[in-house]
């Protein structure tokens, strides 16, 4: 307050003195908002997902400044490349997008790495140092800590390629001169993190007190946070070194430290930026401004600049942030802790409704995502934003029930957009963190919003649970594959409304007006009277019964329960009861994921066939390079024979295009290669066992009986499941499923009866996915993709006795046995750099797999077998025959799909050792090239030695081998060429049928496009075949003269005419002809075949279960006919990838013209 005299008077309080003092403060008077978070162990605080490991690191000092910011410089930056945000705003960013993904295993790798290194020490020091600094040095020499924490980061890298989740998201804020990184962990980090920490204490609690219990107790602490130290050293260096940085700025980003060093160092050596301390005066920290000669410039933390000498001793200081004086490190520059998503069980409460006074929640306090989304932030804002509108609606005369609705709405809207920001909408596909939540905690939440909904005049309960909360409610309730699940619906009712009937009671008992410990004992005695009809009955008509029944109670107390306690309850049961109608509703309509991401159909590259798409244009580049080199060596004759030179220019102007073609061809095969093994890859993983299914039920019951149990299909499928279900099970710390083990060791010992199978499902369905572990969203998925395969293994053994060709399937499963071991060994895994190059055995070199071709050309196979030794596509076309005939033997009527995944193993195959011949003949070709290049760059003049002719001789005859690319392009185009015949004849036929002019004329379009493409093909085979022959005639023209002379010299000119014309007329039609047609080329396409389309469809189409949506279940029957439809009319022999795809696209959004 304001003194006497000049100036203001302030009363100061010892806070010693008044800390544990106690006062009333009242707030009767005024609106009172709480912004202090969520409270360790809240019991107002609605938990809705389940909890993982997170962390933070907080960085600060000039090094920061310098080196992760780019202040003060032109939108881009010296040498930074802008980022795909930084089109609306100045790109600052040295770190980039601020969203990163970095994998554990490396990680841990880095730790071991930091904690062995011979030469830097320092860590292995600072774990001394940490000992002795808290008391405990006497473990550095009793129990060796160091060796002990080094064995236990080796067990960890060992152990990290195998962890559940390999990839982790972190997140880069910059604010002024902090760096802050926050991420995920691995669960298994954070259980060997404690265990490690644990056993580094085990000998100090030995003999040791209760208070000496205490201190080792915090002692560990710090050991976890060391360790922590330690993994986020070893993070920040992974990423630094991942090149994840802003491209053309990672070299810029200095090392950080997240430890001080022990070990002198002089001035001189260290980068500007760099902090430390002088040796002989450690309290003071600096840092280095400027390097000039051999006096630096540093300042003190205060901003005092000095001068000191290169040779000065001192030691580097760590980057974490400082507390506010700026010399020591802040105790909270570096945490983990568990995360999860979380709102407060009320928006807002009312003080005083009389006079308009309330209790408000802002921020953390009202909800908040883990650390990784913004929305936290947003919501706090939000927050403030609806306080400030509910003061001034007071201002404008607006009733105080009408703002106390209003912003309970709002505070609830905001609250689920926080929550959803930080699980993304697919829940029980992807994210962090998905909702999970006991019932009870669930009640407890539902009760307090009913509670606030009465109070605000808000009852309805499509108001209480909105759209959006239900459906967050229900992907922990009602797991996906559940929804239309009546064992499952009908248990989870009862298990609601016996949770609804315990909050009621637990709620009356503790009403203060009526509770008591009688009350308590009355209303659970009714309850059980009452327990065979709860479910039977209405929500309405069970607790009007309930109420009469209670004629031992007071009037009043009869009253308050039927006015206030009742009528929450029948809330609760009919929110609940919207709840799985809302999860049933999702599930009917595929609402339930809404990312495109899952929903979208397959792209033209997940096409897998003979020469698809892309693969076209190898032939194109093999036709130009080999006309090309006919131009080179056609050049060079025509030079020999009239003595000219002029040929010497135009033939290293060729040899140079040859090169850059080449190379691209190369590049280009390589990655084609790569696909179509990575498809082969896929198959094995996930479509094999499909196969094998489909040869399994096609064989009769006696059959399947004698299958051993390692290589039936069915329980090789549920075996996987399992194990997936029991890893889960141990990382989210559930005891072991004992019950769970026993009902599937009784259900894999009646593994082909169909009462069996059934039991173990009713139990998944009402107990294990609805009850036992209903809380984690994983663990159910992993329970209802169990159920899943029960439910086919069902189908399989309950299904139709009469089957043909059963012993032919018998056969053809126990060769797919052989087949699938087989094959893995041929299999290529492994990373892929620069999109082209991976890491092969010797046996997959590109070599060896030209070698594999022309022996499978030599090699026979029949359905029944193929030749011994054959190479892997050889094998797979002979099982393919098989499954075709089993299937004809059907009539064709079961193994449709298998025989699609099959057939494009074989082309994947044959794709794949295509490719490496392709490889191959552009790689000699390319080296040719060079060869001819420098031939005539280095020996242009006219007086050669015999050395440099030889030369010469020697570029020319390297080009052979463009003649066998021009072969390879000659039977592509050939093949196409005929395919291009029939297709145009099709559509021909399909013009006259039309239904109507519009569609006549869009199909005549698309045979124009057909005619031109025809014409292309002409030009480039005649380009081939002139290839083909002039360079091995011209090579043999200049070495031994004939007859012939000139004449394959103008063949070679001319094929390379040829190809620039080709060239030029493929411009034509790719930027006039196809450019200018209709986008909705799929639909007329399409449209055209509609009948023969849908016939495709019902021999791919699958009987339709309630687990998986119908339109899932769709989805997947479209692209199996996309797949055949495009294998057997090649529409991409026409158009390029664009328009092809709306057609493939088309197929299988489901011939919807919408």
């Amino acid at each position: 307050q304001k003194g006497s005299k000049d100036g203001y008077v302030r009363d100061e309080f010892p806070y010693k003195v008044i800390e544990k003092e106690t006062f009333t403060l009242d707030v009767g008077h005024t609106h009172v908002i709480e912004c202090i978070g969520k409270p360790h162990g809240s019991n107002v605080h609605f938990s809705v997902t389940t909890y993982e490991p997170y962390g933070v690191c907080c960085l600060q000092g000039l090094k920061v400044s310098m080196g992760m910011h780019n202040f003060g410089e032109k939108r881009w930056g010296t040498g930074i490349i802008d980022d795909f945000r930084s089109v609306n705003d100045q790109n600052t960013r040295i770190i980039g997008d601020f969203t990163k993904m970095v994998r554990s295993a490396p990680v841990a790798q880095k730790m071991y790495e930091y904690m062995t290194d011979s030469k830097d020490t320092n860590w292995q020091l600072h774990w001394k140092k940490v000992c002795e600094d808290n008391g405990y040095g006497s473990l550095n020499s009793t129990d060796n800590v160091v060796p002990k924490i080094q064995n236990a980061c080796k067990l960890h890298a060992e152990m990290a390629p195998r962890f559940k989740r390999q990839t982790l998201q972190t997140r880069f804020f910059e604010t002024g001169d902090n760096y802050y990184l926050g991420m995920e962990f691995t669960r298994e980090y954070d259980l060997w993190k404690n265990n490690l920490a644990t056993e580094c204490v085990a000998s100090l609690k030995v003999k040791a007190s209760k208070d000496e219990l205490k201190t080792i107790g915090r002692f560990r602490g710090i050991i976890m946070h060391h360790i922590d130290r330690l993994w986020y050293d070893a993070c920040l260096e992974t990423i630094r070194q991942g090149d994840v940085y802003n491209p053309g700025a990672r070299h810029r980003v200095p090392r950080l430290y997240l430890i001080n060093k022990l070990t002198d160092d002089m001035l001189g050596d260290l980068p500007v930026g760099e902090s430390f301390r002088l040796t002989d005066r450690p309290k003071e920290k600096y840092e280095i401004l400027i390097k000039s000669g051999k006096q630096i410039v540093v300042r003190n933390v205060e901003g005092y600049i000095s001068k000191m000498n290169q040779t000065t001793v001192v030691r580097r200081e760590g980057n974490l942030t400082r507390s506010p004086d700026g010399n020591v490190e802040s105790r909270v520059s570096l945490a983990t802790f568990p995360v999860g998503h979380y709102v407060n069980f009320r928006t807002a409460r009312v003080n005083d409704s009389a006079k308009g006074y309330i209790f408000a929640f802002i921020g953390d306090e009202q909800a908040t995502p883990h650390f990784m989304r913004y929305s936290g932030l947003t919501g706090a804002c939000i927050n403030a934003c609806l306080f400030n509108q509910f003061i001034k609606q007071a201002i404008e005369g607006v009733s105080f029930k009408e703002r106390f609705k209003l912003y309970s709405k709002e505070t609830n809207w905001s609250n689920g957009e926080v929550v959803q920001r930080g699980t993304g909408a697919n829940y029980g596909s992807d994210g962090f963190l998905r909702p999970g939540f006991p019932y009870d905690h669930f009640m407890d939440y539902m009760h307090s919003k009913v509670i606030e909904s009465l109070e605000s005049s808000h009852p309805n309960a499509n108001v209480i649970a909105s759209r959006d909360w239900k459906t967050k409610f229900a992907a922990s309730m009602v797991p996906r594959g559940m929804e239309l699940n009546p064992t499952f619906t009908k248990k989870l009712d009862s298990i609601l409304k016996k949770s609804v009937s315990n909050k009621f009671i637990k709620e009356a008992a503790a009403d203060e007006n009526i509770g008591s410990s009688e009350l308590k004992s009355i209303l659970e005695t009714r309850a059980r009277q009452l327990e065979s009809k709860r479910d039977s009955t209405s929500p309405m008509e069970y607790w009007e019964e309930y109420v009469q029944g209670l004629t031992s109670l007071d009037s009043k107390v009869a009253e308050r329960l039927a006015d206030y306690h009742v009528g929450i309850a029948i809330r609760l049961d009919q929110i609940c009861k919207k709840i799985t109608e809302h999860a049933s509703k999702l599930h009917l309509y595929n609402d339930r994921i809404s990312s495109e991401l899952e929903n979208r159909p397959k792209p033209v590259d997940s096409v897998v066939d003979d020469f698809a798409v892309e693969a076209q244009n190898f032939a194109n580049g093999l036709v130009t390079s080999a006309t090309y080199s006919a131009g080179v060596v056609g050049l060079s004759l025509l030079d020999l024979l009239r003595g000219e030179r002029v040929g010497m220019v135009f033939g290293a102007i060729l040899a140079a295009f040859n090169i850059i073609i080449t190379f691209g061809t190369m590049t280009n095969v390589s990655r084609y290669k790569i696909r179509n093994e990575e498809s082969r890859v896929v198959f094995q993983d996930k479509k094999m066992l499909g196969v094998l299914k489909g040869v399994y039920s096609a064989m009769l019951r006696q059959q399947q009986d004698a299958i051993p149990e390692q290589d039936n299909p069915f329980i090789a499928g549920l075996e996987e499941q399992k194990n997936a279900f029991l890893k889960n099970a141990k990382y989210y710390d559930y005891d072991e499923p004992k019950e769970f083990l026993e009902a599937y060791r009784v259900l894999k010992g009646n593994i082909n009866d169909p009462a069996s199978i059934q039991n173990f499902m009713n139990l998944l369905e009402s107990k294990f996915i609805v009850d036992t572990y209903h809380v984690n969203s994983y663990m159910q998925e992993n329970l209802v993709n169990l159920y899943k395969s029960c439910h086919e293994l069902y189908l399989s053994v309950a299904g139709d006795t009469d089957k043909s060709g059963s012993a032919e399937a018998e056969n053809l499963f126990q060769r797919l046995l052989t087949f699938k071991q087989e094959l893995e060994p041929s299999l290529q895994r492994g990373p892929t750099r620069w999109g082209f190059i991976k890491e092969r055995k010797f046996a997959h070199w590109n070599i060896m797999a030209c070698l594999q071709f022309f022996y499978s050309m030599l090699c026979f196979s029949s359905r029944k077998s193929a030749l011994p030794g054959a190479p892997m596509d050889t094998r797979t076309l002979s099982i393919l025959k098989q499954i075709r005939h089993v299937s004809k033997l059907n009539n064709n009527a079961i193994l449709r799909r298998e025989n699609r995944d099959v057939e494009d193993l074989y082309w994947a195959t044959r794709e794949s050792l295509i490719a490496s011949l392709i490889f191959v003949t552009s790689a000699l070709v390319h080296i040719a090239s060079y060869i001819n290049l420098t031939s005539r760059v280095g020996n242009n003049n006219s007086n050669l030695s015999m050395l440099s002719q030889t030369y010469r001789d020697i570029a020319n005859w390297v080009l052979l081998p463009s003649s066998f690319g021009a072969i390879l392009a000659l039977f592509h185009f050939v093949r196409k060429f005929f395919i291009l015949i029939g297709l145009y004849s099709i559509l021909g036929r399909k013009s006259r049928s039309a239904p109507s002019t519009e569609n006549r004329e869009n199909i005549k379009k698309v045979r124009s496009v057909t005619l031109t493409n025809l014409v292309l093909v002409l030009l480039r085979t005649v380009a081939a075949a002139g290839a083909a022959v002039s360079i091995p005639w011209t090579l043999v023209e200049i070495n031994f003269e004939t007859s012939s002379r000139e004449l394959p010299a103008w063949i070679a000119v001319g094929t390379v005419g040829t190809s620039i014309v080709s060239f030029l007329f493929f411009f034509l039609v790719e930027f006039r002809v196809r450019y200018n047609l209709s986008p909705k080329l799929g639909e007329f396409v399409c449209e055209s075949f509609r009948d023969e389309i849908e016939g495709m469809y019902h021999v791919f189409e699958l009987p339709v279960n309630d687990i998986d949506t119908k339109q899932v279940q769709e989805r997947e029957t479209w692209e199996y006919v996309a797949r055949e439809f495009l294998h057997k009319y090649r529409f991409d022999t026409v158009f390029a990838a664009d328009r092809f795809g709306s057609v493939l696209q088309y197929i299988q959004s489901g011939m919807d013209p919408r």
